[in-house]
């Protein structure tokens, strides 16, 4: 039932044909002294590679703990988070078997949607998401806990605050070894970072000291042994809507396929720094969505209601939503 209702959550928060059907880790809890049938029982029905649940908005994905201050000069300083195998295991807390390009198709699931990387002193913008630890007992049992509390400051040593992080989705770049468009985080193998200077991370850090580097290390006392499976959690978070955030949703008909339509609208509400999406119809007509400011938003569909030069709009159907604040980059979809 509950796979039904996840693809129902994602065609009305999508559109445009978008219906992935997804697993669930198992949600069974082990008795409190478990036997050693138990024990083994539980073991077995820990999810393996990356497991999407969403109907709550989670990502699980397998990782190690990785070994800690490999070189003497970096004093124990850490920049990552995350990073897969053949990343830089040596400055991360985790490192997981999983290529970016895996866990980002893995986190459009839960309908996260690239934003917009920090620039020097702006933050990065885009969806947030919470990033947790999940290690197993020997008894099977799972604890949960925030990846900050595996980070401490290196230079004060005062633990870090948990916190939400930023999902910027990582640029397209050109591979050079294969000619090929790919995402920046395939060549890097940066999945979560905590300094602004490694732009290519899928999820970047928030906090005001994310512009300093040598920052953090981290917190031995928690850490498990180098080696230890864990699995990080990515959950998506709706944050609260600013005030005078509007979002609509309208039907463009007339000749508007096959013109440049939608790379015209996704162009305009780029520049007027909106969120959502635009796509082809199939009965012909062009289907938009746009989240920001509502003068923003208006000064958008006056746009499309021209459109560009070669196309000819009869009618904008426009349908109000309640916003839901994602802050991701305005793009273009496909059947």
């Amino acid at each position: 039932m509950w796979l039904r209702t996840s693809v129902i959550v994602l065609l009305f928060v999508f559109g445009c044909g978008e219906t992935e059907q997804d697993s669930a880790p198992s949600s069974a809890k082990p008795a409190e002294s478990p036997s050693a049938v138990q024990k083994q029982g539980a073991a077995a029905q820990r999810p393996t590679g990356i497991v999407v649940d969403a109907a709550r908005w989670r990502v699980s994905v397998p990782a190690v703990v990785a070994e800690q201050a490999v070189h003497a000069r970096l004093g124990g300083a850490i920049e990552f988070v995350l990073v897969a195998e053949g990343g830089k295991t040596y400055e991360t807390l985790f490192i997981t078997p999983h290529a970016p390009a895996e866990i980002h198709a893995a986190l459009g699931r839960i309908g996260l949607r690239r934003g917009w990387a920090a620039d020097g002193d702006r933050p990065p913008r885009g969806p947030v998401v919470w990033l947790s630890v999940v290690r197993h007992g020997a008894d099977g049992t799972a604890r949960e806990q925030p990846v900050a509390a595996f980070l401490e400051h290196l230079e004060s040593g005062e633990p870090v605050a948990a916190a939400p992080w930023v999902y910027t989705g990582s640029s397209e770049v050109n591979d050079p070894a294969t000619g090929r468009t790919v995402l920046q985080a395939s060549l890097s193998r940066t999945i979560v970072g905590l300094h602004v200077s490694d732009a290519s991370a899928l999820v970047q850090n928030a906090r005001p000291q994310r512009v300093t580097e040598n920052t953090y290390r981290a917190r031995g006392a928690a850490l498990p042994p180098p080696g230890t499976d864990v699995r990080i959690i990515f959950e998506r978070r709706f944050p609260e809507v600013a005030d005078g955030v509007v979002r609509v949703r309208a039907f463009v008909s007339g000749r508007v396929q096959g013109v440049g339509f939608r790379r015209f609208t996704q162009r305009a509400a780029r520049e007027l720094h909106l969120s959502g999406w635009v796509c082809n119809l199939a009965d012909g007509r062009v289907e938009l969505v746009a989240e920001g400011p509502a003068e923003q938003v208006d000064a958008l569909l006056d746009a499309v209601r021209r459109g560009p030069r070669a196309a000819r709009v009869e009618a904008v159907d426009v349908h109000r939503q309640p916003p839901q604040a994602p802050a991701e980059r305005y793009e273009v979809r496909y059947r």
